[in-house]
């Protein structure tokens, strides 16, 4: 950069590149807002004044008046992936919403394709009007021994992982029982971040007393699965930066939030987390997190500290986040500060968006997009999907998992008579199904099975690769004909989403790269996934978000119990359960 030049246009030695005059300046330091005048050299902030005060000279003059400049949002954890695109896509839906920077995890498409998958979104994010920073995965696979994936990173990948350009910290350290008790694996994995002096994001949702306090002494900072304000709390008092969010699979901000206007000098940070396509077209991006935090009490400038300059110092990101001299000059105007609708958007200096649409054109990409099938089933027929017991015929105990609301989920012991070798699973009620997690990376053994109750299917079946976090083909059905043509169909596509009732296909979303993402735009995607959802609701699952109904059978680190391709899982204990007793 040509700092020489910024501070000549500072001082008033040359005309700025670009003014703007007459702003409400939303300022992030002291959080108050007023009048000023913000000018811009290249790509930085060059001066700041109170409005009216300096008589200014620049090349180009923007009028901010009845609009408020706030630094561009900070998301300080999203998976790209989980919008179903690409990240080019990506910038394109959320820049025009306020976003400039992005701290990714790109832990869904590494669990499918490893190594090659980490640089892939590396090279896909380069070159945008985005700023887009990675944090190396730590959970691949989440929990070893009770779940395979398509790769497997241990100390000496994340260490040279995080030697890339643009890499900021270790990834959701996820595998918090593992943390807890010293596992060789989880204590290399932060240790490499720690030795390399990156931030390191933490993930342990209800864990607190001594085994937080183990967590947190073990290296980790942060933590996106706060559920509730006692858990904030204790968090807070122990060191740890809460990073609240308001996703498609939850938004906690609305039990948090009033606990923090108790706490005038707590810190916390903002993240999207996971958004559906569908869900961000409605809701928006980061602003929508920023404006649930303005409708739960917090003060607007303070809302708009914790989305840009708390995230930004986290990850040492220092000069972003704040509109003041030396900063980068990515700077949001809204026409509502309450609402925070963004009117323009600059990065870098340029305008890039307005009015709601991105105007800097995307890079050309060259870049291969890995389209390759990564649909590697087993051998597959109706059998595979019959639950079979440990006697000929009689009845046995057998372990059921309940999922409820909140998306946690439990395991019941319930008898259940057998015929013929075969579970009569069906008659503990309607509102049970079978689950089946079937390994999609080659892994060759067959599919696991568990009666599920909870999720309301009546009829038919629903699969999907969205499966998190190793992303094996998950499916629940109430019959095998209907679970085997769901998992035909998305053999076929290359991976995502299918929707099975009387003996037909419904509707499908064809994700082909990796199974996650869709090469088309978000609008696009989004379209496909109302259809989804309509589907999904026909057969009677409940779930908030329909399409992502499966999205978390999977995760063995989510209490209280998930079901995974090799079988039940105890989330505590991080033990597979038999099945039969």
């Amino acid at each position: 950069m040509d700092r020489v030049g910024l501070v000549e246009a500072a001082r008033g030695a040359r005309p700025l590149d670009l003014l703007i005059r007459n702003v409400q300046l939303v300022n992030v330091f002291t959080c108050e807002i007023y009048a000023a005048d913000v000018g811009l050299f290249a790509d930085r902030v060059a001066l700041v004044a109170p409005a009216g005060q300096e008589a200014l000279e620049a090349v180009e003059i923007v009028d901010g008046t009845n609009k408020w400049a706030v630094p561009g949002f900070v998301d300080t954890h999203v998976h790209i992936e989980s919008t179903m695109v690409t990240p080019g896509p990506f910038a394109e839906a959320v820049v025009p919403l306020g976003t400039t920077t992005a701290i990714i995890d790109p832990h869904e498409i590494a669990n499918v394709l490893g190594r090659a998958g980490v640089e892939y979104m590396m090279a896909a994010s380069e070159g945008l009007p985005l700023r887009v920073y990675l944090t190396v995965p730590s959970c691949v696979p989440a929990v070893p021994g009770v779940e395979t994936a398509g790769a497997s990173f241990g100390p000496e990948e994340v260490a040279e992982m995080l030697t890339w350009p643009r890499v900021v910290g270790v990834a959701e350290v996820m595998d918090y029982p593992g943390v807890i008790g010293c596992a060789p694996r989880m204590v290399g994995i932060v240790q490499a971040g720690l030795d390399q002096g990156v931030a390191i994001q933490g993930h342990s949702p209800l864990v607190s007393g001594r085994a937080l306090n183990a967590y947190l002494a073990a290296g980790n900072e942060s933590d996106h699965e706060i559920k509730h304000a006692d858990e904030a709390l204790e968090k807070l008092r122990l060191g740890m930066l809460p990073l609240l969010k308001n996703s498609s699979y939850g938004n906690p901000i609305p039990v948090i939030a009033p606990a923090l206007t108790s706490l005038p000098w707590a810190e916390v940070a903002l993240c999207t987390d996971d958004i559906e396509p569908a869900d961000l077209l409605a809701q928006g991006h980061m602003n929508r997190v920023v404006r649930t935090m303005i409708s739960q009490g917090i003060p607007p400038a303070v809302a708009v500290r914790y989305a840009t300059l708390v995230g930004a110092r986290h990850y040492n990101l220092r000069d972003h986040g704040a509109i003041a001299p030396g900063y980068l000059a990515d700077i949001v105007l809204l026409s509502s500060l309450e609402q925070v609708v963004a009117s323009e958007v600059f990065v870098s200096g340029k305008l890039v968006a307005r009015g709601g649409a991105l105007i800097a054109p995307l890079p050309e990409r060259t870049l291969a997009v890995p389209t390759e099938s990564s649909m590697r089933l087993p051998e597959l027929s109706t059998d595979s999907f019959v639950l079979r017991g440990p006697i000929q015929n009689g009845t046995v105990d057998m372990q059921v998992m309940v999922m409820d609301p909140s998306r946690l989920s439990y395991r019941e012991t319930m008898q259940v008579p057998v015929r013929d070798g075969i579970v009569q699973w069906e008659t503990l009620g309607d509102d049970v199904c079978l689950a089946s997690i079937v390994a999609r990376h080659n892994q060759g053994h067959p599919p696991s099975l568990v009666v599920l109750r909870g999720k309301g299917l009546r009829h038919g079946a629903m699969a999907s690769t969205i499966s998190h976090d190793s992303h094996n083909l998950a499916i629940i059905g109430k019959d095998p004909a209907s679970m085997l043509l769901a998992a035909r169909t998305l053999e076929a596509c290359g991976g995502g989403i299918a929707v099975v009732a009387h003996g037909e296909l419904l509707t499908k979303l064809a994700l082909p790269v990796a199974g996650l993402m869709s090469t088309q735009s978000v609008p696009q995607v989004a379209a496909e996934i109302e259809k989804l959802d309509a589907a999904v609701r026909s057969l009677g699952i409940w779930a908030e978000r329909p399409a992502l109904a499966l999205a978390g059978l999977a995760l063995p680190v989510v209490p209280f119990v998930r079901l995974t391709d090799l079988g039940l899982v105890d989330v505590e204990s991080q033990q597979l359960v038999p099945l039969f007793s």
